[in-house]
């Protein structure tokens, strides 16, 4: 059975899940202060000398020397999430809304990775000799990052992770809340579950601190629900593939008693939904997972196959790398770690989020 359903999943594969792609936080050290992305009184002095001598009407045309210079380094522009949220970044960085915020023009110089942790050392490198204000990071490894972080520290380049970690350097972080992503989840089973209702709980790759985060949120949401009980807690490893393998097990082994299935990612709940369809019994197990993009895995909540998700817009993350962007050219204090907002969605405020 789980070879035919794989074949059913094949086109989804190259979609990055939050976590094992683009919006996951691996692990790695805690981000580390620093008066570089705060203290850019020299951006500012600029930015009202050049509103001075330019003046409204320049701004208000358009007008672009591209003196100043931002880059964002993607992980893949294969990875759909990433290039959204990369893409959404360039567009408003580079649009006349943020000229007459900042009251200067800014390129956005962006490269990508190919998912290559030593083409992303590289390009971060090159960047750095070509001259840049600060760099966006959407780092291919937690380890491997670390020297394209040091480099840019050393050339007093602030860095700005995004959904991502660098065990080494300083640098803030841009991005989701991982314990708050549980958290959302929990909540909605608290509000919608039967006194009674089991649940089994599907994490990602074990040990990350993503998926740690994640399952904490979670059950501190549901602690104070009476009667909910956890069935089991198994690994899916952020594939769609194990989620089948995992949610077959579960039904051979605790059958009508399940009422509920979490998943911590999009990519193992359309693995679940799968599987609860080919046993016909997707009526009975409640699901609720991830939405990513908007494209083919928000179609599982707008039929009802899934009930509700966790909706971590990467439009939304580009807008949240923009607004931390804007404030550093203003020469505005930006926290150690800024987190965009996260939306629950269902069948009935589906149309709220997505268009057909």
């Amino acid at each position: 059975m789980r070879k035919k359903m794989w074949a059913m999943l094949l086109s989804l594969s190259m979609v990055a899940a939050m976590l094992a792609g683009c919006g996951g936080s691996t692990s790695g050290g805690d981000a580390v202060a620093t008066d570089k992305t705060a203290d850019k009184s020299d951006i500012a002095a600029e930015t009202e000398a050049a509103a001075d001598t330019t003046g409204t009407d320049d701004a208000d045309t358009g007008s672009r020397d591209f003196t100043y210079k931002v880059a964002v380094s993607n992980l893949a522009d294969s990875d759909e999430t990433c290039y959204i949220a990369c893409e959404k970044f360039k567009e408003v960085v580079e649009s006349d809304e943020f000229v007459q915020g900042v009251g200067h023009a800014v390129s956005v110089e962006w490269v990508d990775s190919d998912g290559d942790i030593t083409k992303q050392t590289t390009n971060v490198e090159t960047l750095v000799s070509k001259g840049i204000d600060a760099l966006f990071l959407i780092g291919v490894d937690t380890a491997g990052n670390s020297s394209a972080v040091q480099a840019c520290n050393k050339a007093d380049i602030p860095v700005f992770m995004v959904a991502t970690e660098s065990e080494e350097g300083d640098w803030k972080f841009v991005g989701f809340n991982e314990y708050d992503c549980g958290k959302v989840q929990g909540e909605y089973v608290v509000d919608n579950a039967k006194e009674g209702d089991k649940i089994c709980y599907i994490e990602g790759t074990p040990g990350r601190e993503a998926v740690v985060q994640r399952e904490e949120g979670f059950m501190d949401a549901i602690e104070g629900k009476k009667g909910l009980e956890i069935l089991s807690v198994q690994s899916g490893d952020f594939k769609a593939e194990d989620a089948m393998q995992v949610t077959e097990d579960w039904i051979q082994a605790y059958g009508d008693e399940i009422d509920w299935i979490v998943s911590q990612d999009n990519k193992m709940g359309q693995g679940v939904v799968e599987v609860l369809k080919a046993a016909n019994i997707l009526d009975k197990v409640r699901v609720s997972s991830w939405i990513s993009v908007g494209t083919w895995d928000a179609e599982y909540v707008e039929s009802g196959d899934i009930e509700h998700c966790v909706y971590v817009g990467f439009d939304v993350l580009g807008q949240t790398m923009a607004d931390v962007c804007e404030k550093y050219y203003k020469g505005e204090s930006i926290d150690d770690r800024t987190y965009m907002e996260l939306f629950s969605v269902t069948k009935d405020n589906y149309t709220d989020y997505f268009t057909n």
